[in-house]
């Protein structure tokens, strides 16, 4: 991720045979909500999901695909996932919905 976000909040969660991670990176300035950095996978039955990580652009609302590059450290985004499952992008999307809802339910009891 390029040095002007940030990693401000992490979760794991699982739904039945479905499993999730999500990192939610803002700007360093301003704090406006940059994407979400996810990887989505089923395990012990269908739909037979293999990890694939995306990143969730915000601003766009876009799921994209994200591969790491060994070499440098960095992720980098490779366009749209159009080959995505609809119910993998309907399952990263409510989760992320409901990861964000508890961010700033978190955030707003700060001092």
């Amino acid at each position: 991720m390029s040095a002007q976000v940030e990693q401000v909040y992490s979760r794991m969660m699982h739904k039945e045979n479905l499993r999730m991670w999500g990192k939610l990176y803002v700007s360093r300035w301003g704090q406006a909500a940059g994407g979400w950095l996810v990887d989505s996978w089923a395990e012990n039955g269908a739909p037979y999901w293999r990890p694939r990580m995306h990143w969730l652009s915000r601003k766009e609302n876009k799921l994209q695909k994200v591969y790491l590059n060994f070499d440098t450290g960095a992720m980098q985004l490779a366009g749209d996932d159009s080959e995505i499952e609809p119910e993998r992008a309907k399952f990263i999307r409510e989760t992320v919905e409901q990861w964000e809802t508890e961010w700033l339910q978190e955030e707003s009891k700060k001092p």
